[in-house]
């Protein structure tokens, strides 16, 4: 039996399974209560080799798709923001202004949050004008995808794919805990069991 965290009763599990186009073969876990909790996650089941996409964000470009697992990593390094996995990193399917709007969000929550910070309040402004300037067609920014599970991917001929180095890889954040038994004893192995 697996208690609800809201009231104690029993919680009711379902777990299935679906290849999903694009990102393979997923599970699917959902859990509630009688008490209305509730919650739902999804995990690619599968690992392919750790990949990068590079592609330059345009106005003609702003409906090309965007497949982001739990495991990928977004830059844009001309204005500096980085979204990373971390424990409830979820994955999501957009495309390339889906991504800038979700940016927008998090700058335009920051500078509500730094207001009395004007070097804070400039950096958001400076920020949000590139974004805008994108979206207007009047420069480009750089979106750079990278999963050390190879899950994530820009649907596009203008994106530049490349295979990463295991080194690379291993640097990025996944937001799971991973457990590498390569180098473990049978003794360390035993114990996990």
């Amino acid at each position: 039996m697996i208690p609800c965290p809201s009231c104690g009763r029993e919680l009711r599990a379902v777990v299935s399974t679906y290849d999903v186009p694009f990102f393979g073969k997923v599970l699917l876990t959902s859990i509630s209560c009688e008490c209305g909790f509730r919650h739902a996650d999804s995990v690619v089941l599968g690992e392919k080799d750790p990949v990068r996409y590079i592609i330059k964000i345009n106005r003609e470009n702003l409906f090309t798709k965007v497949i982001r697992s739990t495991s990928g990593t977004i830059r844009i390094p001309e204005i500096g923001v980085a979204i990373e996995p971390g424990p409830a990193s979820q994955a999501f399917i957009t495309n390339l202004e889906g991504v800038l709007d979700r940016v927008e969000g998090v700058v335009r929550t920051a500078m509500r949050w730094n207001s009395d910070d004007e070097e804070k309040v400039r950096r958001c402004e400076w920020i949000l004008e590139r974004i805008r300037n994108t979206i207007d067609g009047d420069e480009e920014l750089t979106l750079i995808l990278e999963d050390p599970f190879g899950n994530s991917l820009i649907v596009s001929d203008e994106a530049f794919k490349e295979i990463m180095s295991k080194e690379e890889a291993q640097r990025l954040k996944t937001g799971m805990t991973i457990i590498d038994i390569t180098g473990m004893s049978e003794e360390e192995l035993e114990d996990l069991v």
